[in-house]
């Protein structure tokens, strides 16, 4: 379980290089399953919001299912792994996650567009806490889902440590905002 962000926090101030509210956010890495153009992947639009936040919205469709008609709840959870990790943008370092946890508040149908709405809590040395909320159809439609996680600032060679070194290697060719893609 995702611990709850402590009282005594530092509120996160944005990196000087942070895009201005309204900027879409391009994917990450084009194989990610979330924000990328992977094939049955979520293929999520995110934009940088006000304050420290990102918005997000997505299509739950029938690839995306659960139980007959809805989403599975898999989806919404990996939906929140991808939408407050996009707050790592707020940093200007790269961070993984540490701990998710989601809590479903109603069944999505498919057909449904998903709003998520995620900020940064706070700020402890390497620790980053998070959450969000996901809307029903609307940004300001009803909660379905609330997800909250403890994020790690983490050096680059984490990637090369630990993932497929071709992979990361041609990664590193990118840049997400000017910055290095998996540095």
């Amino acid at each position: 379980m995702s611990p709850s962000a402590p009282p005594h926090l530092t509120p996160l101030e944005p990196a000087a290089d942070t895009p201005p509210p309204g900027t879409p956010m391009p994917g990450h890495y084009a194989h990610c399953f979330a924000c990328g153009d992977a094939e049955g992947g979520l293929q999520m639009n995110l934009t940088i919001g006000e304050g420290v936040t990102v918005t997000s919205e997505f299509t739950i469709e029938d690839r995306h299912q659960g139980a007959p008609g809805l989403a599975h709840g898999g989806v919404i959870a990996a939906a929140f792994d991808e939408a407050l990790g996009a707050l790592q943008v707020f940093l200007g370092e790269p961070a993984v996650t540490a701990s998710l946890q989601t809590e479903f508040r109603r069944p999505v149908p498919t057909g449904s567009v998903l709003h998520l709405e995620c900020r940064v809590d706070g700020r402890e040395g390497r620790k980053l806490w998070v959450s969000g909320d996901a809307h029903l159809g609307a940004p300001d439609g009803p909660i379905v889902a609330q997800g909250k996680g403890l994020f790690v600032v983490v050096t680059p060679e984490h990637f090369s440590t630990h993932g497929r070194p071709a992979e990361v290697e041609a990664a590193r060719g990118g840049t997400w905002f000017g910055r290095p893609v998996n540095p």
